[in-house]
């Protein structure tokens, strides 16, 4: 399916503080992109263009211009964005987050969703050609809010960790096999109301640890692999106001990997870069859009340095902090999409080379492809399609054809959505 097209401008603007606040700062082991599924969808997607001048700041205008995708010609070009009708995949009653990983070790990409109305992990088998079967439901102790899967006991095999932030809980599922049987989830004390999960090496022993974002906390916890799926004690690194995410990324180009959470309640994000020995220091706070829900880190323009995007659920746009090297970043940019926005990565799913972003739109059940950031001044902005109440998203090449699919949590639509990509 095509994307439903527009055409919209890019604006560089100084941010300023919310009002009440004096400016000042305050303070892997898994194939999917997020951090952090199918049903047919009705109406055929187009395609957005945005063009944005960033020399001198304009008003933002709407259009319909931009390239024709030739969709289904199996070739990729550039610029163009084409899927095959979203697939639905029924999961439990409100899905909010997903990941994409080879959870049976059979070569295949599977899914997992963390489902928070039914308390539980829902587990999809993928076939390899981009179809699902629903295979287990893995019971949580609460409500989790985030999911992903790590090889977290050093075995080979992938482990899943969920947080579950009712009880302030991190729970850890060991792969005991075959196919995907898994011992008693594990609790892990995990500050007083965990969010979001990375998982990464953060000290190179070697084990794969764990970064938490804290709500009610207003922390970043780092809990480091002890060996056997354990974890040593949480260690607590203060934030901004009510973290929403957490990505782990080597921000300041050094080699060693850094945090960086995105503190809803104050509209920035917080970096705290790594010194070497496992810990981390706080570096402060940039200004970013109005509640930013989620986060991610990508060198969107291809100069070797990670830049950071953030969607906002109220504001009406996605911000994206260019990096400057040394863990500093200049001054937000926003692109204009509407309120609703929830969840943002970065893929490459045209294979240009640089990635896109890619965003879901809870308020209007769409996926959101914005292209041709840092290397044009015309930005593309293509929109689909998917369930209802879209809360998360992640992408991997499903069927072996070497384009990116993408996979949707649903969570007002009680399922998942699949759009394979369909050069």
């Amino acid at each position: 399916m095509k994307p439903r097209v527009l055409v919209a401008l890019l604006v560089g603007c100084t941010p300023t503080a919310p009002a009440g606040s004096d400016g000042a700062p305050d303070s892997a082991g898994t194939t999917s992109t997020s951090g952090h599924v199918p049903g047919t969808s009705s109406g055929s997607p187009t395609s957005t263009t945005t063009t944005t001048s960033t020399a001198e700041p304009t008003t933002s205008t709407t259009g319909t211009t931009g390239p024709v995708a030739m969709c289904g010609d199996g070739l990729r070009q550039p610029g163009e964005f084409c899927f095959a009708p979203g697939v639905r995949l029924s999961t439990g009653p409100r899905p909010v987050a997903v990941a994409i990983a080879d959870l049976d070790h059979d070569g295949d990409l599977d899914l997992l969703l963390a489902d928070f109305e039914a308390g539980e992990l829902t587990l999809q088998t993928g076939d390899g050609s981009g179809q699902f079967v629903a295979g287990p439901s893995l019971p949580t102790f609460l409500r989790p809010r985030d999911a992903l899967a790590g090889d977290f006991d050093g075995d080979g095999r992938l482990d899943l960790a969920f947080a579950d932030p009712g009880l302030g809980l991190v729970g850890v599922y060991r792969h005991v096999g075959p196919g995907l049987a898994y011992a008693p989830p594990q609790p892990v004390k995990a500050g007083i109301q965990p969010r979001a999960l990375a998982a990464a090496d953060l000290d190179d022993d070697g084990l794969l640890d764990l970064a938490v974002a804290d709500e009610a906390g207003d922390a970043v916890l780092v809990l480091l692999g002890a060996g056997g799926g354990e974890f040593a004690d949480a260690v607590v690194y203060p934030v901004g106001d009510e973290p929403y995410d957490v990505v782990i990324a080597d921000v300041d180009h050094n080699g060693r990997l850094d945090l960086v959470s995105a503190d809803q309640n104050q509209a920035r994000v917080t970096i705290l870069l790594a010194d070497g020995t496992g810990a981390f220091v706080d570096a402060g706070q940039q200004f970013v859009n109005p509640e930013p829900r989620r986060l991610v880190a990508a060198d969107l323009n291809l100069d070797g340095l990670l830049d950071l995007a953030t969607a906002s659920f109220t504001a009406d746009h996605l911000s994206i902090l260019p990096g400057q090297g040394d863990g500093e970043f200049g001054e937000y940019i926003p692109i204009a999409l509407g309120e609703g926005l929830y969840a943002v990565i970065g893929a490459d799913l045209d294979g240009d080379g640089p990635p896109e972003l890619v965003a879901v739109d809870h308020t209007r059940g769409e996926l959101v492809v914005i292209a041709g950031l840092g290397l044009q001044d015309i930005i593309t902005i293509a929109r689909f399609e998917i369930g209802a109440g879209p809360m998360d998203l992640a992408a991997a090449d499903l069927d072996g054809d070497g384009a990116l699919d993408i996979v949707t949590a649903d969570a007002f639509g009680a399922g998942a959505t699949v759009l394979l990509a369909d050069p």
